[in-house]
């Protein structure tokens, strides 16, 4: 498969994966919703403390799935990375993900960054999104560190949680979204490398070529 073919798949892929998520996610919680609500018409009539410890999970889900919506909405915008350099355009996704998750995240640059050809930044940046989102919602991570470090002939990127872990030889790598990271990457010549452990987090490198 070359390039041309992979950049097509990865596009496919994506708009799976929103279709998926928007249904398993937002929509799911909307429907659900919906329901309760004309339940508790007459829920409220027979067992009013029942019926507001009710509303108030009801709440705490449509702000999950707010949430989730403004994620989501967010995948889908183009980032201008090649104009805002790529530190910058982490700082602004560590910061969305600490707001939206309640995750903190903390991000150490090391060099000058902007070496990176714009379409592989962008590359680099959508996979450094999926892994950092991963780590909020599915790994129960309670912090999130990434090191982002250039050299005169690649950038390295490593994305590390504290969250609960899982053995990469007995759960598939694509649940993890790793597929989908690793096939971004070689696009532009890079890869990525995953290590995990049961209970003792994530850590996912990526490196890409600057030529």
């Amino acid at each position: 498969m070359n390039r041309s073919q992979q950049a097509v798949r990865i596009l496919e892929e994506e708009r799976r994966r929103f279709a998926r998520d928007l249904h398993d996610g937002p929509v799911q919680v909307l429907s659900n919703t919906s329901m309760r609500l004309d339940m508790l018409s007459q829920l409220i009539q027979v067992n009013p403390t029942l019926a507001e410890e009710e509303i108030r999970r009801m709440h705490h889900r449509l702000i999950q799935a707010t949430t989730e919506l403004r994620q989501l909405i967010y995948d889908l915008q183009p980032i201008a990375v090649d104009a805002m350099g790529l530190d910058d355009a982490f700082k602004g996704l560590a910061h969305r993900v600490q707001r939206d998750w309640a995750v903190p995240v903390s991000l150490h640059v090391s060099g000058d960054v902007r070496v990176l050809p714009a379409h592989a930044a962008m590359m680099l940046y959508r996979a450094v999104q999926e892994a950092l989102t991963n780590a909020a919602k599915h790994a129960e991570a309670r912090a999130i560190r990434i090191e982002l470090t250039a050299s005169d002939d690649r950038v390295t990127c490593v994305v590390a949680d504290d969250g609960k872990g899982f053995d990469p030889t007995h759960r598939p790598v694509g649940h993890y979204g790793l597929g989908n990271m690793v096939e971004r990457l070689e696009v532009v010549g890079g890869q990525a490398d995953l290590a995990s452990a049961p209970g003792r987090g994530t850590r996912i490198t990526f490196t890409v070529p600057c030529a």
